[in-house]
C-alpha cells in the first residue's frame, strides 16, 4: 500500500521535485561564481566562503517553496475527487494520512542527496586550508530539517483546515501584525523581542532558518 502512495506522490509531484533538485544542485556552484564575483583570487575557498553568505536564503526559498508543493499537489489531486480514492481504501484515514506523510517526507531525500553532491563537486575544485573544515553534510541536513519543517506545517494546514488553509494562514498572519502594533503601541516591544528570540534561537522551532549557511567554517 506505501508503494503505490508513495508512486502516486513521485507521480504529482515530479516536476517541483525535480526543479528543486536541479536547484539545490547548482546552489554551491552559483555560491562559489557570486563569491568569486567579490574577492580578488575567485579560486579560493574565500570566494565559496562569501557566496554561501548570500545563498543561504535562497536555499531556504527553494526547501520551502518545493516541500509546499511537495504537501500541497497531492492534497489538491485528492481533493479534486472530494478523497473518494483515499476512504475506498482498505485503511483507516488515520494511517493513509500518515503514509502520506512518509511518502512526501521521504522524496525530499532526493534534492537533499543532490544538494550534497552539488557541495561535493564544487569543494572538489577549492583548496580548503587544514585550519579550515568543509560541511557537505551539515548543509545537506540543514536543508532536509528546513524543508521538512515547511512540508509539515504545509501538510498540517491542509488535511486539518483543507480547502480553508488559505484562509487559516491570512488569519495568523493579520493576528501576528495586529500583536505586533498593539504592542508597539502600548510600549511593549520588548515581548515581541523575547518570542521571536525564542523561536529563533537554538533550540527554538524556527532556529534552522536563522542560523548562518557556511560550507566551510573552523
Amino acid at each position: 500500500m506505501f508503494n503505490q502512495i508513495l508512486f502516486t506522490q513521485i507521480r504529482w509531484t515530479r516536476v517541483a521535485l525535480g526543479s528543486m533538485a536541479f536547484a539545490a544542485f547548482l546552489m554551491p556552484a552559483v555560491a562559489w561564481w557570486l563569491g568569486g564575483m567579490r574577492v580578488l583570487d575567485p579560486s579560493s575557498h574565500v570566494a565559496l566562503m562569501v557566496g554561501f553568505d548570500e545563498v543561504g536564503l535562497m536555499l531556504i526559498v527553494i526547501a520551502g517553496l518545493g516541500a509546499f508543493l511537495s504537501a500541497a499537489l497531492p492534497w489538491q489531486a485528492d481533493a479534486a475527487t472530494r478523497h473518494v480514492l483515499p476512504l475506498a481504501l482498505p485503511i483507516t484515514w488515520r494511517r493513509y494520512v500518515a503514509m502520506r506523510f512518509g511518502a512526501g517526507a521521504l522524496t525530499l531525500l532526493l534534492p537533499t542527496v543532490a544538494l550534497w553532491i552539488g557541495c561535493l563537486l564544487t569543494l572538489a575544485r577549492v583548496d580548503v586550508p587544514a585550519s579550515l573544515r568543509a560541511y557537505p553534510g551539515s548543509i545537506a541536513l540543514r536543508f532536509l530539517a528546513v524543508a521538512l519543517f515547511a512540508y509539515a506545517v504545509t501538510f498540517a494546514l491542509q488535511y486539518i483546515a483543507g480547502r480553508k488553509s488559505s484562509l487559516t494562514v491570512l488569519v495568523v498572519l493579520l493576528a501576528g501584525v495586529a500583536l505586533v502594533s498593539v504592542q508597539s503601541m502600548l510600549g511593549l516591544n520588548g515581548l515581541t523581542d523575547i518570542l521571536m528570540d525564542a523561536l529563533v534561537r537554538v533550540p527554538g522551532p524556527l532556529a534552522v532558518f536563522a542560523t548562518d549557511w557556511a560550507l566551510i567554517d573552523v
